[in-house]
């Protein structure tokens, strides 16, 4: 089994400035990978030009002799990264590779453990060209290193995620199975078989921090570009930014923790958060909740430890549907909170009888 683990660096001064170089070649040779395979296809495509081999990271060293002070192995994962992006766009599960932008991408670059390159001793990990760094090792785990991702935040900071191979740990059953539906009024309704119900509060990080991060914003938007107290001001906006996905995660990864700790059978609703996001009256609260964060976190927890996770049709009517008798009400209003089955004459709170038809699914 093949588990992540993610820990703080605290580099000296020249080891960050060395990561942060070694962010920045990765990220050129990918670009230029990119640009030079949508080259050689045009040429192709156009019948010009003799017939060019894809290049590889090491051709580009001659060239660009800055390439020889970072991690070749970076480089050769850089290529990897591409090569991924074109499989899933041929797949169909994703667009055409963009380009790495140095502000808006993320920082990172990925290296190989070779005959113990990578290893912890202490507080401190070794990587690559680099040597040790000290770190902040939260979690203890057992295992062989496989590989190691450092990345860096917009405010500075540094990261590094281990790849550890590790023996299958033994599944341990849960007991129940449980429906969850996901909303805005509550982040999520769910209802378990024993039909008990919980509705789960909305923490709406970024709406308790709004008033702070357009104070933020108007600060940055009024110092001189290039200043010093232009990036100060910046350092500070990303900070507060920081803060807010930090809560967020944290919230989403417990949460997701105790469901798959408690069910052996999770369902769950499919949304499409974008396609939700396009009415503007509620695209950044839709945002702000994180679902689909939410669902990948369900989605590798329950496989790690042997759950089933059901993620239900998107055109599944589990709000339309009487939970009690079946009989579809038709459709309903987002302010339609409560309802009357016209049929059996139930009563129903629209979030509960949604979670209770998801339940549904799990048999």
């Amino acid at each position: 089994m093949l588990k992540g683990y993610k820990y703080r660096l605290h580099p000296t001064a020249a080891q960050a400035e060395f990561l942060v170089r070694t962010i920045g070649c990765a990220r050129f040779v990918y670009n230029k990978l990119l640009e030079d395979r949508i080259t050689i296809h045009e040429e192709a495509k156009a019948g010009t030009g003799p017939k060019r081999k894809l290049p590889t990271p090491a051709s580009y060293k001659p060239l660009f002799p800055f390439l020889a002070e970072a991690d070749s192995l970076a480089l050769a994962n850089a290529k990897l990264h591409l090569d991924a992006a074109f499989a899933k766009f041929f797949a169909g599960t994703a667009g055409f590779p963009v380009f790495k932008s140095r502000r808006k991408s993320r920082a990172s670059y990925t290296t190989n453990n070779q005959h113990g390159t990578i290893r912890i001793e202490g507080d401190r990990v070794r990587l690559p060209k680099v040597g040790f760094i000290r770190f902040t090792q939260h979690r203890i785990f057992d295992g062989e290193i496989r590989s190691a991702t450092v990345s860096m935040t917009k405010t500075g900071k540094f990261f590094v995620s281990l790849l550890v191979e590790q023996p299958d740990e033994p599944w341990v059953p849960a007991e129940h199975k449980i429906g969850i539906d996901l909303g805005l009024g509550h982040f999520a309704v769910m209802t378990n078989d024993a039909l008990v119900t919980e509705k789960v509060p909305n923490p709406r990080n970024l709406r308790e921090a709004e008033e702070r991060l357009r104070r933020a914003q108007r600060s940055l938007s009024r110092k001189k570009p290039g200043s010093r107290n232009r990036e100060k001001a910046r350092l500070l906006l990303a900070k507060k930014h920081e803060k807010v996905r930090n809560r967020r995660h944290d919230f989403l990864h417990k949460l997701s923790r105790r469901i798959v700790d408690e069910n052996q059978v999770v369902v769950v609703e499919t949304l499409k958060p974008r396609e939700m996001m396009q009415d503007r009256r509620l695209a950044r609260s839709i945002g702000d909740a994180g679902w689909g964060e939410f669902v990948r976190q369900l989605a590798y927890k329950c496989r790690f430890h042997g759950r089933t996770l059901i993620q239900a049709d998107p055109w599944f009517a589990s709000t339309q549907v009487c939970s009690a008798c079946g009989e579809n009400g038709g459709k309903k209003d987002l302010h339609v909170r409560e309802w009357t089955c016209a049929v059996c004459g139930t009563h129903h709170d629209r979030d509960v009888n949604a979670s209770l038809n998801l339940l549904r699914l799990a048999d």
